[in-house]
């Protein structure tokens, strides 16, 4: 073959366009697929979120008011866990604590506690009901599994033996 005739070649092989459009997919399809599963992982998020603090500020009210007579840490969890319906082993992945709070001193200053999945050791529970007239502040952090551990935003989650930590909180003045 002489040089002419591969020169020839070669500019045609360049001047083709056929898979062109391929190339094209293969870049932007893992950029499409992050968007759509971080989208259903946020999501999933969020929805999870909102229910954990609306259980909790609706057990936080009914023990505020003292519908709840003899308020016990189990009972509490148990009574979030049922109200946050979506949270599965809520029960086995919750630690919530109660503590005074000096009405001039802020929120506790303390990191929050949650269950470390990959121990049997439970972190120290700090739980008072409070008195009567007393300022309670109160922190639920529950540990969650991402919908897609290993894809979009649930790839790059801070993982805590398999899960992530979701806390709500909420303050109160106990009804005399």
């Amino acid at each position: 073959m002489a040089r002419g005739e591969m020169i020839r070649r070669f500019s045609k092989y360049l001047r083709a366009t056929a898979g062109a459009a391929t190339v094209e997919f293969i870049i932007i399809f893992p950029v499409l697929i992050w968007i759509v599963f971080s989208t259903f992982e946020l999501g999933w998020i969020t929805t999870r979120q909102m229910m954990l603090d609306r259980s909790v500020s609706l057990t936080i009210r009914d023990l505020r008011l003292g519908k709840i007579p003899n308020p016990t840490h189990d009972g509490l969890k148990e009574l979030v866990c049922e109200r946050a319906t979506i949270l599965r082993d809520c029960i086995d992945n919750i630690h919530m604590e109660l503590v005074p709070m000096d009405e001039h001193s802020g929120i506790p200053q303390t990191s929050t506690q949650c269950v470390d999945r990959t121990g049997e050791i439970e972190p120290v529970e700090s739980f008072n009901s409070g008195t009567a007239s007393e300022v309670m502040f109160v922190r639920v952090c529950v540990v969650v599994d991402p919908l897609m551990p290993g894809m979009g935003v649930g790839a790059g989650l801070k993982l805590n033996g398999g899960g992530f930590a979701m806390v709500a909180f909420s303050a109160f003045k106990r009804e005399p």
